[in-house]
């Protein structure tokens, strides 16, 4: 993949560091203490453009607080794009880094679309990886547990009014994090939402741009009061989308009888996941069923469980890696989804999740790996 820039980048030889007096303690690794998003490391990488000076130095430093005008563009307009990756303790206590060349392409593709500055991929990678190098005892060790990586470009011009925003801040933050599913995978169930629609064909579904995840506040809250924990995102035919903020896979029979990895196709309305292109290629090697993106319609999912034909269905996506799911609501109907009540999953989505893992952790090598 093209990571370069047309125009001039910064650079992570310029890349300067400044370390903190002021060590923070570090909370324990439990899982019930060290949630998502709850605790930041020592340092932040941050990265300031101009339309008139460009891009300034690299800077890794003590983590700080941002002081913005409140005028500044990413306030009022949601002018703002962000990533989200992984760093895991390896054998040795190797620092190891998952796809992350993956994350840098699709930022520059969604800064693209909000007319954010373009960077060089590998230069950011190469800040970021700096970064994870001065903060690498936050990366816990424990099995399970890995420090997230949350890259993020905000415009930041100090004027009202919606257009291309002549000024820019890129920042990194780091977050250690517990296993997902601290007591093994756990299934959820989901409502086909046919009222709200998340992304709509021409809209900037296939971004991760900020405006797309606050309007799914409200409708998250409003079906987790009646019972499930996520919304099935389908558009006014019931063409399938997404599942909350995770891609969809569906494991059939289709009516051949053939078994199927279905995942909806990459239509401009869903967010090409790094996971989710990283199940496909990892099915694919298990060459024991057809792997299959197409255009998926809610109704031939209810029809195939409806029959029996359903095997497993999963959601996936950096956060949770894969999520089980064992019933949908769709037009006030519960449909129940099998898996094996052992390994509470199906067992396909047990298999991909044990081999993303031994991928992310060093148990399996592999070329999507980057040591630092």
């Amino acid at each position: 993949m093209d990571l370069s820039s047309p125009h001039a980048s910064f650079q992570a030889r310029d890349l300067k560091i400044i370390h903190t007096q002021h060590y923070i303690t570090k909370p324990p690794c439990d899982p019930k203490i060290m949630t998502f998003g709850a605790f930041h490391t020592d340092h932040l990488l941050e990265i300031d453009w101009s339309d008139k000076m460009g891009w300034s130095r690299p800077m890794i430093v003590p983590f700080k607080n941002f002081e913005l005008h409140p005028f500044s563009s990413c306030l009022h307009y949601a002018i703002e794009c962000f990533e989200g990756s992984k760093a895991y303790k390896g054998p040795n206590n190797t620092i190891r880094v998952f796809r992350l060349d993956c994350n840098m392409f699709r930022m520059k593709h969604s800064a693209k679309r909000l007319s954010l500055p373009d960077f060089d991929g590998h230069e950011l990678q190469k800040c970021i990886e700096a970064l994870i190098k001065v903060d690498q005892d936050w990366i816990p060790a424990n099995p399970g547990f890995s420090c997230y990586i949350r890259p993020t470009l905000i415009a930041t011009e100090e004027a009202l009014g919606v257009r291309a925003s002549s000024r820019a801040k890129l920042f990194v933050v780091l977050c250690p994090v517990g296993p997902y599913f601290p007591s093994g995978l756990k299934p959820v169930r989901v409502f086909c939402n046919t009222i709200t629609i998340r992304s709509y064909p021409g809209g900037v579904g296939e971004y991760k741009v900020a405006g797309n995840y606050a309007p799914t506040v409200l409708p998250l809250k409003e079906v987790q009061k009646i019972g499930f924990h996520q919304n099935l995102w389908l558009l006014p035919d019931g063409l399938v989308q997404e599942m909350g903020v995770c891609n969809l896979f569906f494991y059939w029979k289709n009516k051949q009888g053939e078994n199927e990895l279905i995942t909806p196709m990459l239509d401009g309305t869903i967010l090409p996941g790094v996971v989710r292109d990283s199940i496909l290629n990892l099915a694919k090697q298990i060459n024991k069923f057809k792997v299959i993106e197409r255009k998926v319609y809610i109704q031939e999912v209810v029809e195939a469980i409806s029959e029996g034909r359903m095997i497993e269905m999963f959601g996936c996506g950096t956060g949770v890696m894969v999520q089980p799911i064992e019933a949908i609501g769709f037009n006030d109907k519960i449909y129940e989804v099998k898996y094996n009540t052992n390994l509470n999953s199906g067992e396909l989505t047990h298999h991909l999740y044990q081999l993303l893992n031994e991928i992310q952790t060093g148990e399996r090598t592999h070329e999507w790996i980057s040591i630092i």
